[in-house]
């Protein structure tokens, strides 16, 4: 089962799977042999653990080139983690051959530090399909299983003239009419990515999506499609579709008011705006963080070279993070400092959002957007960034919180009438009290 299932590419005999686990160049065609050479680095380090050449402090950490990651808490998330980096591996080849083959599409330009940077793995991967519930902890095996479920579903009549391919997932009752669209269906409930970009290592479900990610970055006098609600700009008129998707908020927070357009993006809020928990500590102070990117910004502080340095010809500018030296380059050689952000009540200017925020509360007593953690600012025709005031809701999103809060204004109106009711009586209680002892009502 292991090394069956869906054909991945149609050059996969010829991918090249190179381990960049430290120094080690091992090159194999075979995805079944590169993770059997992984394996063997994993099994070698866990036997290492706590002698004197071990390469990382910490018991389970991750040795792949451009990575760090450690594991807390077992060698087993190590394992999960490694096994990822031999997927993605061979995402980025098949996105190798897929830029290849497009000719007319420029090569990724964004900065290559996050090539090998994978998604953060909670639990071991988990088949769901009916009266399965295999589990796995190397990703490619679990795709593979899964697809196989799709390749190997009967079909069931359901008229007289049609039949259909029914998903035997917990809890689904899609079907589909062809078994390739069974299969991309239940890529819905892995997550299963199939391309990966082989310069930033963005992972992608489908090659227009990948292909997308090159065209927004092609010069910005190629994108003559304008967001009316951001002003931002876009090389296709779908890459703008799909986009403009992305300001209508479909989710509402359990919590607070927040609504959010991706599941994803609502994951994301509460972590960050409810949870207290900061499992990423520095080994060199006290501080933790929320995710690994943070900790990764926050340890370049503690070096005493500088990490960056100002590609401007002849500048010897230096800073030990990115956005001090984007900062730089804006103000320096692109001559970014006038005032760019404009106030919509009193059109008093400034150069900074924060700057502007802070006039808003201040000045103007404006406050934070229920349940956002920020104002935003939209550009507008003159050059000006401006407070939005605009929040986007989904017709479904908008019905569930009008009959929200219908049931609360409801049960307010309920608790109130009871409040009512419970002092009438009470009053006629005592009237009737009063009338019968007739003493203690004089009294």
């Amino acid at each position: 089962m292991a090394g069956k299932g869906i054909k991945r590419s149609s050059n996969s005999s010829s991918l090249l799977l190179q381990c960049e686990w430290g120094p080690c160049s091992y090159v194999s065609s075979k995805m079944e042999d590169f993770c059997a050479h992984v394996s063997d680095h994993l099994r070698v380090q866990q036997l290492s653990n706590g002698q004197e050449h071990v390469d990382c402090e910490d018991e389970y950490c991750c040795l792949w080139q451009g990575c760090g990651f450690f594991s807390l808490d077992s060698p087993e998330e190590l394992a999960r983690h490694l096994y990822f980096h031999c997927y993605h591996t061979r995402l980025k080849q098949v996105g190798l051959q897929a830029l290849q083959s497009q000719q007319d599409l420029i090569p990724c330009q964004l900065d290559t530090q996050s090539r090998n940077m994978i998604p953060e793995l909670q639990d071991n991967f988990v088949c769901m399909w009916e009266q399965c519930e295999r589990v796995f902890d190397n990703a490619e095996w679990y795709y593979r299983h899964v697809d196989a479920h799709g390749l190997s579903a009967e079909y069931e009549v359901a008229s007289k003239e049609n039949r259909v391919l029914v998903c035997g997932w917990k809890d689904c009752d899609c079907t589909c009419k062809s078994r390739c669209k069974l299969r991309e269906h239940l890529r819905s409930h892995t997550q299963e990515k199939v391309v990966s970009c082989p310069n930033c290592g963005g992972m992608f479900s489908n090659n227009t999506k990948f292909y997308d990610h090159l065209r927004r970055q092609t010069s910005l006098d190629q994108h003559r499609f304008q967001c009316t609600h951001c002003s931002k700009r876009f090389a296709t008129e779908r890459l703008l579709r799909d986009h403009m998707r992305n300001h209508v908020n479909h989710y509402k927070c359990p919590l607070c008011d927040m609504t959010c357009p991706l599941p994803s993006t609502l994951r994301t809020h509460i972590r960050f705006r409810h949870s207290d928990e900061r499992p990423f500590k520095c080994d060199h102070c006290d501080y933790s963080c929320k995710n690994l990117v943070d900790l990764r910004k926050h340890l370049d502080t503690h070096s005493k070279l500088p990490a960056y340095c100002c590609e401007y010809e002849d500048c010897s500018f230096t800073a030990r993070s990115l956005c001090s030296v984007k900062a730089h380059y804006r103000k320096v050689h692109e001559g970014d400092s006038a005032p760019r952000y404009k106030c919509h009540v009193c059109e008093k200017c400034f150069t900074r959002g924060n700057n502007l925020t802070v006039h808003l509360r201040k000045k103007h007593q404006f406050k934070w957007p229920s349940g956002h953690p920020r104002f935003r600012y939209k550009e507008h025709d003159d050059g000006f960034l401006r407070l939005q005031m605009v929040r986007y809701e989904s017709v479904e999103l908008t019905e569930q919180l009008m009959k929200e809060r219908e049931k609360q204004e409801a049960t307010l109106d309920e608790v109130s009438a009871c409040l009512v009711l419970s002092q009438e009586g009470s009053t006629g209680l005592e009237s009737a009290d009063f009338g019968r002892t007739g003493i203690e009502k004089d009294y």
